[in-house]
């Protein structure tokens, strides 16, 4: 494959899903609370006691001023049988920064409160913060690192120069990027 077939390149590197569906990740979260709680019958009160937090802080969640902790949000997804990338109402996510596919709650990053972070991955965003200041240009050179484990995991075999093209292509499009 060569890098001047960017777009079927990309497609195939499973990274650009999450940049055209422009989710609010909050609020859909807190869409999916309140008919999780409504359809399973509980009030605000009930449903707080079941993850020992305040009706308060349900209250908050349901109105998107805040979001459930990561832990939090594993404990709804697991007592009410529903996929956590659902939850937060979005599908192939990936991270915002590096590009990583967040396959699961344990990979999302965190914010400041505790919160979880759809957009980033636990390595770029652990604590409402990126754990590193680089350029894009530094976070092809580090994605760059992990190609062989990329190529073995997606059936792919890109040479270092071929995803070096994909990514400078495609990391300027993600929401860390973008505001840069």
């Amino acid at each position: 494959m060569d890098a001047t077939n960017g777009c079927a390149d990309l497609a195939v590197f499973r990274l650009t899903t999450a940049i055209q569906q422009g989710y609010n990740t909050h609020m859909s979260l807190a869409n999916k609370i309140v008919e999780i709680r409504k359809s399973s019958h509980l009030t605000q009160e009930e449903f707080a006691g079941k993850f020992f937090v305040t009706r308060q802080a349900v209250s908050r969640w349901e109105n998107g001023e805040t979001a459930p902790s990561l832990d939090t949000l594993k404990a709804i997804a697991g007592a009410f049988k529903v996929d956590a990338n659902a939850l937060l109402g979005v599908e192939n996510p990936v991270c915002q920064s590096c590009g990583m596919p967040l396959k699961s709650v344990d990979e999302l990053g965190a914010e400041a409160d505790g919160g979880v972070s759809a957009d980033y991955c636990r390595y770029c965003y652990p604590a409402g913060a990126f754990s590193r200041e680089v350029s894009v240009e530094e976070m092809v050179e580090t994605n760059l690192q992990f190609l062989q484990h990329f190529n073995a995991e997606s059936g792919t075999n890109y040479s270092e120069a071929e995803a070096r093209g994909i990514l400078k292509q495609y990391l300027p499009t993600l929401k860390r990027w973008r505001q840069a």
